[in-house]
Formats: C-alpha cells, structure tokens, sequence
C-alpha cells in the first residue's frame, strides 16, 4: 500500500482535531480508532456528562438555600429515572453529531488497533496490515489510575468512567483522591444530596494548584457537610454485598454504599510498542512533548492526554491542530513556529461549588518578589453583585511589576469558568493592567471583578 502523508492514532478530541485539521490542509490522512464506540472521553465519559450531572446537582443545592433569597423550596426531590433518559439523550446527541462529522470528514477511517513497528511503519492487530506514513500523530487518550489497595480489585468500585453513567444515587459516597475530579465528584453527590467522604493523601486538597485556590474550596465543602479527611489513605478495601469497608492509614474505619476512586489517569501507550519508534516515555507513561508537539523523532508528534502535562480538552484540540500543521510542513524541513499549543497559558477551570480557575503563572506567594511578579486581590464579598448572590471566593492577578503584563489569572468563586476567558486573551495578547482598566466592564456583573482587582493591593 501507498504510503500515507499522515496517520493519526485515537480517534477521540485530539485525534479528531488533528486528522479533521492535516486534511483540510491537503495530506491524504488516516485515522486509526480502537475504540469500540466513537465519540472519545469527554463526550462518552468525561466533560459533557459530568457537567450535565453538575448542572443538575447545582439547581438542587440552589432549591435548598432558596431561603436566603425569601423563597420557600427547600426541599427538592431527584427524578433519578428522568436524569439518566436526559444523559443518555445528551450523549447519544453528541455521539451521533461526531459519528456524522467523522463519516463526512475528509480522511479515511479504520477501526482497528495500531502499534509500531518501526518509526515509519504501523501492523493492525485484528486485520494483521501493515501501513506505513510520512509523519504520525499519536492521540491515544488516557485511562482512570487505580491504586493497588488491598482488597479494592474485588469491589464494585467507581471510577469517573462510572460516575458520568450514573448508576445510582447513594445515600453515602466515599471518594479516594482531592484532587479536580475527586472534587467535583464530592460537590456532585453533595449537592445531589449524599453524604460525602473524601480522602485525601496530601495535607491540602487541589494539591497542584496555588494554596488559597484549595483552602476556599475546602472551606466552602466542609461548611456543606462534606468530611475531608487529610493526609489520610485507604490500606484496605472489602464489601460485603451491599457497602463498602474501608480500613484507613489513622486506624480509623469508614463504611460507605459507592467508593469512587479520582486518582488521576494514564496515559494509553502501553500498547503501541513506541521503543519499536525509538520513542520512550515518562515513568507515568506520558509522551513528553516541545512546543510544536512533537517527540523526540521529528516525524512523530502527539497530542492530548497520552503526551499532554494538563488532562483538558481545550489543550488536547489545540495540540491536535498543532500537530497537523507541524506534519503538513514535515516535507519542507519547515517548522511552524507560529502554532504551537502555548504550554505558558496553562488554563485549567475546576466546576466545584464554587468554581475555580487558573491561567497562566501562579508562584507561591514567598516567590513573588524573587521571580519580579507582583499580585492584585479581590474578594467576591466586596462585590457587589458578590454580596447579592452570597457569593464566596476571590480572584487574583499576577503581573510584571517591570512591565504591569498580566501573567496570571486565578480566581475561586461563582462563574469564574466562563469569565476567566476575557484574562485568557488579555495574557495570550501580552497585554498590561492599563490595558485593561481602560476596558469597560458592565456593572453590575460578575466579571466586573477583574476589573475591580486592577487597583487593590
């Protein structure tokens, strides 16, 4: 068989990004996708169901504080039957739109499972073929972590994959992991109403992110009811046909009807046979990537959750698109400098109750002075569309105190998500903090408080 200009590896957001984008710029692309659904994580078992659950557990906790605005709805009730025929709709109406964009696309697709041969050359498993490329993208995605806890392979266990199927509402949840998902998670079935158990290893939660992102929203779910046990390990697991045991690292013991676990995710490469490619991996199997995505074989690129330090689908888009420039120009021996994936941009948004959102840089407050940065605060109680709502959190600006170039966004609090993209541009644009006290803000509004910060110390 011919040569292919590019064959790209997972069909999920960066594979479909990547052979969606190398076509429409003219190479004759393939698409492998082993997967026996198409869609990929974030429409089958990641972003689009979660949020849905999210959205759902968020009017019942607003029906329950309905008080403090003088309406008298404090007790809502779940339509468990309802909600899974909603998700299965929203899901299968995202599933059949990319299974119809797909059929449409303008590259080839094969259902199969690849892995190298050598750097030029792929064999399918199931159909025995050999293929072989110019340049490759691989997109294999990631799976859920599980910890070796003695006892846990034998329990019906949850992972994210279940969770955003929603078996069940428990009347009580135990979730193994504080970070983005685990908190989400806990504020999921907190505001569905289940009383939650997080345990976390670490003596904070939102571990990787700035101290007072995490401290707000430690705050907030402890005054909710959800019990944080920190610096604290399950050392075994059993279940007894009905709840879970957990045997703890402080000697404690914990009882629960559904065990979730939110321990991070690996990257899918183990199979690919990638030191057949002279490619090797990071202990946790990630492709380490540079800018441009590529690896350390020039033709070879990657691009979302199997080489991307930040597990977000914005990026996995972006990377893909990237990568397919970068391949377009392989032949020329040119780089597209221009199009790279901006890892300086870092954008992660976390929707627990209230949210949280960080871009850009974001030191530790002793290094501030050291690295030339400078911070501007403001709290969400000093708003005043803050006050109306009730609303908790604060946000923070990091710039250069040389320059005022913004360089980091962060912020906890209602809404953050969706206003934190008025930052994003503002950074990506290299502009300063006069830029943006000249840019107007609608009062009052929520996203008035970045504004509002540009003066406070």
């Amino acid at each position: 068989m011919k040569p292919f200009r590019l064959i790209v590896i997972g069909g999920g957001s960066a594979g479909h990004a990547a052979a969606r984008t190398a076509a429409r710029l003219g190479l004759e692309t393939l698409l492998v996708e082993a997967a026996p659904t198409l869609g990929g994580l974030c429409i089958l078992r990641g972003c689009m169901p979660s949020k849905l659950l999210i959205a759902t557990a968020d009017r019942m906790r607003e029906c329950r504080s309905a008080d403090h605005f003088a309406v008298r709805n404090s007790s809502p009730r779940l339509d468990e039957a309802q909600l899974r025929r909603r998700l299965h709709q929203v899901i299968s109406g995202f599933q059949d739109a990319r299974r119809q964009e797909m059929a449409a696309a303008p590259y080839r697709l094969i259902r199969d499972r690849a892995q190298f041969i050598d750097p030029h050359t792929l064999r399918l498993e199931n159909s025995g073929d050999t293929l072989r490329a110019d340049a490759f993208i691989v997109a294999t995605g990631s799976t859920p972590s599980i910890p070796p806890i003695p006892g846990l392979s034998d329990t019906p266990f949850w992972t994210s994959d279940e969770v955003t199927q929603f078996p069940s509402l428990p009347s009580s949840v135990t979730i193994i992991g504080s970070g983005a998902v685990g908190m989400e998670f806990a504020h999921l079935y907190e505001g569905l109403g289940s009383q939650v158990t997080v345990l976390s290893r670490s003596s904070r939660i939102l571990s990787k992110l700035h101290p007072d992102l995490g401290q707000t929203v430690a705050a907030a779910s402890e005054q909710r009811g959800i019990d944080i046990r920190f610096q604290t390990e399950a050392q075994s697991v059993r279940h007894d046909g009905s709840r879970f045991h957990l045997h703890l690292s402080d000697e404690s013991h914990l009882c629960c009807q559904a065990l979730i676990l939110a321990t991070g995710r690996s990257p899918s490469t183990s199979s690919l046979h990638l030191d057949q490619a002279g490619l090797t991996t990071d202990d946790t199997g990630r492709l380490p990537i540079n800018e441009l995505t590529q690896t350390s074989q020039p033709h070879i690129f990657a691009a979302g959750d199997c080489a991307s330090p930040l597990p977000v689908v914005h990026l996995a888009v972006v990377q893909g698109e990237v990568a397919a420039h970068q391949a377009a120009h392989l032949r020329t021996d040119h780089q597209v400098t221009d199009r790279s994936w901006e890892p300086h941009l870092k954008m992660q948004g976390i929707f627990t109750h209230p949210e949280v959102v960080s871009l850009g840089v974001d030191p530790h407050d002793d290094e501030l002075e050291s690295q030339g940065l400078q911070q501007h605060r403001y709290s969400f109680s000093d708003l005043g569309k803050g006050e109306i709502l009730n609303a908790q959190g604060h946000i923070r600006l990091v710039s250069e105190k040389s320059t005022g170039r913004l360089v980091g966004a962060h912020a906890v609090g209602p809404g953050v998500v969706d206003s934190s993209h008025v930052m994003l541009l503002a950074i990506k644009n290299r502009m300063t903090l006069d830029d943006l006290r000249r840019t107007p803000f609608y009062h009052p509004s929520l996203a008035e408080i970045w504004s509002y910060a540009l003066d406070s110390d």
